[in-house]
Parts: C-alpha cells; sequence; structure tokens
C-alpha cells in the first residue's frame, strides 16, 4: 500500500480505525481550536490576505483562562484588543508590523511580549502564567 505523500493525511488510515477511535478522535479535534478551525475551513486568512493573523491559547498552570484580555500595542498605543473564548482561544486580524502584547487576566497581567507579525500569515501566542517567568499584580 502506498503512504501519503508528506503534505497529506492518509485518510485510509483514518477509515481503519474502530468507531471508538475515530470518536475520541473527533473529540480531541473539538477540543483543540486550531484542529477544529482546520476540519471546517475557518479562522484562517486568505491567500490573497494583506493582513497577518495572531491567534493562541491562554492558559494558568495548564488550565484554560476564558474571558482574558489580550492587548496589542504599538510604542505604548493599544491599537487592537481581543478576549479570549471559554476554551482560552484567540484570534485576532492585524496588519504586519511589530508589536509588543500583554496578556491580562482581572489584577493579573504578563510582561510585554515582542511579537512580529507578517502579511498572510499566522503567528502564534500561547501563553500560560505560571510558566512564563513572573507574573505582575
Amino acid at each position: 500500500m502506498a503512504s501519503a505523500p508528506e503534505n497529506k493525511i492518509d485518510l485510509r488510515a483514518i477509515k481503519a480505525l474502530s468507531k471508538e477511535k475515530r470518536q475520541a478522535l473527533a473529540l480531541d479535534i473539538r477540543k483543540d481550536q486550531d484542529l477544529w478551525n482546520a476540519v471546517n475551513g475557518m479562522d484562517g486568512l486568505s491567500e490573497h490576505s494583506d493582513k497577518s493573523l495572531l491567534q493562541g491559547t491562554i492558559t494558568n498552570n495548564d488550565q484554560i483562562v476564558p474571558r482574558a484580555r489580550i492587548l496589542v500595542g504599538i510604542k505604548g498605543q493599544v491599537v487592537a484588543e481581543t478576549t479570549s473564548n471559554q476554551l482560552g482561544y484567540f484570534s485576532i486580524e492585524l496588519k504586519a508590523s511589530d508589536y509588543t502584547v500583554v496578556i491580562a487576566d482581572g489584577d493579573t497581567h504578563s510582561d510585554e511580549i515582542l511579537v512580529k507579525t507578517k502579511v498572510g500569515i499566522t503567528s502564534r501566542l500561547d501563553y500560560d502564567f505560571k510558566f512564563d517567568g513572573e507574573v505582575s499584580k
């Protein structure tokens, strides 16, 4: 049996899984916002986009943080803001540039995180308050 090219997934292998394993796979995909969006063709950039996309997941000690505020700035000025959803996931479309990002959850916030975005590219920022250094209060 021929293997799938490197950039393709062998769907025959997935179809050959037991019903229980396919159900477990489906559950894992529904729990992972990036996979769910990829499978459903959502939340990505058009190949002709003149923007960039910043997305990620906010956690604290590996526990999701819903309603965290993601503040995106340039030279000390907030230019965009979004909030993480019930799964701790966020996505924000931006112009390509160098940004500072601060993540806030109540009175707790991160240090400034430097992010460089590029046209037509999705950048990833996963942040865990516990593991990404001292958290300011």
